[in-house]
């Protein structure tokens, strides 16, 4: 039963991609933290649409700005550690949330570090959870299932056979749905008309 349990949350959340974001400052004593809420993300089934945490050591500060950037804007969904106050978590949380990519920022129970600028944001796209290491799944479980109860929304779509080959190709390209692609088309016409 357990075993039937853990294959069946695993692919619960196949199709949404997520960007992790934590303070980059405080990587060396939160790395296993960091490790557990990406492992607890994949277990889910959800993809991560970039990794800093590998490339935090091997990449100039203007290539990692700009493959985050592209995570962001690739994420359905951002995560956000803000235990420890960190000035790049917060540029990213604000980020997302101009171009209405839900975040959930996680703080750690009892903390009296936690930044007080992200905890003072409010969105209807911003979702703020204290948790502890051992509930981190069920809270991004839940969060996750929140998100798109209230973010998404369904509506039928007719297409050409033209339109839809393309939507196909483009999407298998970039291994997405095509309902992923859409979105990530009309953001950025949202945020180009916004400029």
């Amino acid at each position: 039963q357990d075993i039937f349990n853990k294959i069946i949350s695993s692919k619960k959340y196949k199709n949404l991609n997520v960007y992790f974001s934590g303070s980059s400052s405080e990587f060396d004593t939160r790395k296993e933290l960091y490790s557990e809420i990406i492992r607890s993300i994949n277990l889910l089934g959800s993809k991560l649409t970039y990794d800093w945490t590998n490339d935090k050591e091997k990449l100039k500060p203007s290539e990692i700005f700009e493959k985050a950037s592209e995570g962001i804007k690739n994420a359905d969904v951002v995560v956000a550690e803000i235990t420890f106050p960190s000035i790049g978590v917060g540029q990213q949380i604000g980020l997302a949330l101009s171009w209405k990519i839900p975040v959930i920022s996680l703080h750690q129970l009892g903390s009296s570090q936690v930044s007080k600028f992200a905890m003072g944001m409010e969105s209807p796209y911003l979702q703020i959870k204290e948790y502890e290491i051992k509930n981190i799944k069920d809270i991004l479980d839940k969060s996750f299932a929140s998100i798109i109860n209230k973010q998404f929304e369904r509506f039928n779509f007719i297409s050409t056979k033209e339109i839809n080959d393309y939507l196909e190709k483009k999407s298998k390209e970039q291994n997405i749905s095509k309902s992923q692609y859409l979105r990530r088309i009309v953001r950025e016409w949202m945020v180009k008309s916004h400029s």
